[in-house]
């Protein structure tokens, strides 16, 4: 038995256990797959969609609960079970509802007995990191005479070590008798990855329906990416249809993620702006520049593609000035690139005010100082985002905010390299769009926000809508 570790945001981590699947093969194995990300009692979908009875993957999706039981990105996985069909293996879910423990007792419970019905069969296993952990998963199946070998992807200490080293730190590693390692990604993108999930988490639901284009069916190798520059191709034309922005170019850019940033080493971004916006990107954010047509996302998501490709056709770049009025154009340029996007994918995730107390509240509970110096960006963000708005109902207008107030978010956005305006705009986003699903504003005054003016209030005074009622809307 082979326990293969996955980080469910990774795709590099399901690629890995796909290597691993056609190596055995390739070898003359025939290995049966169990899948965390499938629970046991669901086996027979499983099977149906792997001899072809269910060939349509949102009806598989449905008769397995993916969204509501697992709700990571299909795209990721679909390409194992793209290569189980072809290859005629067989794949059995393992999971279960519960915590970790009741999980692991389940899972090796359930490993044991496939192995048990198939003693001459090498079971390859892919499951969670925190299942793997000596007391976890491996213990139970050594209780249960199993003594799998175990296959850890992705170890930020031996990654960061080797590096301080000068020492190469990618690769495969033995650990020792039965256990392995393959570096095959950075950490900075491995927690990239989960952090684009957290705040996007309807991505998986998106790609099935065929807004985000995964790589090759059949998985490819562990290069294989999908064609970025055709991705947001689409994403644009699906924008200049929505907009009817015809005369509007779009093959005229560039994309960027964060596996290339060499282009961050020319001229341009040795000066103002172009060295702000290096910050940004080297900040792990997406951002359109107009020196060079540029459109940088850290990976491909719908939310921050779309929000970029928004920008893209604005023709706009952020502006990093240190005026009123530069903080007020930058409130515009990220309200109308969120509510772009969330024309595109309404599932955006959109944390209320509620939300943002609650977290505050969350965040100064944290109990060591590394964790509290951690959270302290996000924390100074909520309560800016929080204080702005209060200060805005209280003055009856943005206009109105004395000197002192506006010096004061002046020097926050600059000091949280506009996380903050960042936050305020998607406010403002999400705001535009209940108005345009209630029916308040149509797709042509959503049109004239984003490419006409340049007012972030523009609407809420337009339509009678107190800033104040929009504020406390989500309160009811």
């Amino acid at each position: 038995m082979a326990l293969v570790a996955d980080f469910h945001t990774l795709d590099q981590a399901q690629k890995q256990y796909l290597e691993v699947v056609r190596m055995l093969c390739d070898a003359g194995q025939k290995p049966v797959l169990a899948l965390e990300m499938v629970q046991a009692h669901h086996d027979e979908a499983l099977a149906g969609y792997l001899d072809g009875k269910i060939e349509d993957d949102g009806t598989f999706l449905e008769r397995i609960g993916f969204f509501s039981d697992w709700g990571f990105d299909f795209s990721h996985y679909k390409p194992i079970l793209a290569f189980a069909r072809s290859a005629k293996l067989e794949a059995h879910g393992i999971n279960t509802s519960g915590g970790l423990k009741a999980r692991d007792l389940f899972m090796a419970r359930r490993l044991a007995e496939i192995k048990s019905e198939r003693p001459g069969s090498l079971v390859a296993v892919l499951v969670g990191d925190l299942h793997l952990g000596p007391r976890h998963l491996p213990r139970e199946l050594e209780r249960r005479g199993l003594h799998p070998v175990i296959l850890y992807q992705n170890s930020e200490s031996v990654i960061m070590r080797r590096l301080r080293a000068g020492i190469e730190p990618f690769g495969w590693f033995k650990i020792d008798d039965g256990r392995y390692l393959v570096n095959n990604t950075p950490p900075w993108i491995k927690v990239q990855t989960n952090l684009t999930w957290l705040e996007h988490g309807g991505e998986g639901l998106c790609a099935m329906h065929g807004y985000c284009k995964p790589s090759t069916p059949d998985g490819g190798g562990l290069d294989d990416a999908p064609d970025l520059t055709e991705s947001v191709h689409e994403y644009i034309k699906v924008l200049k249809d929505l907009f009817a922005l015809k005369l509007k170019r779009d093959d005229d850019f560039q994309v960027f993620t964060m596996r290339d940033l060499d282009f961050l080493n020319g001229p341009y971004f040795r000066r103002e702006p172009g060295r702000t916006q290096a910050r940004i990107i080297q900040d792990g954010r997406a951002l359109f520049i107009k020196q060079g047509n540029i459109i940088y996302i850290p990976m491909l998501d719908v939310n921050r593609t779309v929000q970029e490709a928004a920008h893209y056709l604005m023709g706009a770049d952020l502006d990093v000035g240190e005026c009123g009025e530069a903080f007020f154009r930058r409130l515009h340029y990220f309200a109308s690139g969120f509510v772009a996007s969330k024309l595109i994918n309404p599932m955006r995730h959109y944390r209320t005010r509620e939300q943002m107390r609650r977290a505050i509240e969350d965040l100064k509970r944290l109990r060591t100082a590394k964790e509290r110096a951690y959270a302290q960006r996000q924390l100074s963000v909520l309560k800016g985002t929080l204080d702005f708005f209060s200060d805005i109902e209280k003055a009856r207008g943005c206009s109105r905010l004395s000197e002192m107030e506006m010096r004061r978010y002046l020097k926050l956005d600059a000091e949280l390299l506009y996380s903050l305006s960042e936050q305020i705009g998607f406010q403002l986003g999400e705001g535009l769009y209940s108005s345009y699903s209630a029916g308040e504003l149509s797709g042509e005054d959503l049109k004239h926000y984003i490419f006409s003016q340049h007012d972030p209030f523009h609407f809420c005074r337009t339509f009678g809508r107190k800033l104040e009622e929009m504020v406390e809307a989500e309160h009811g």
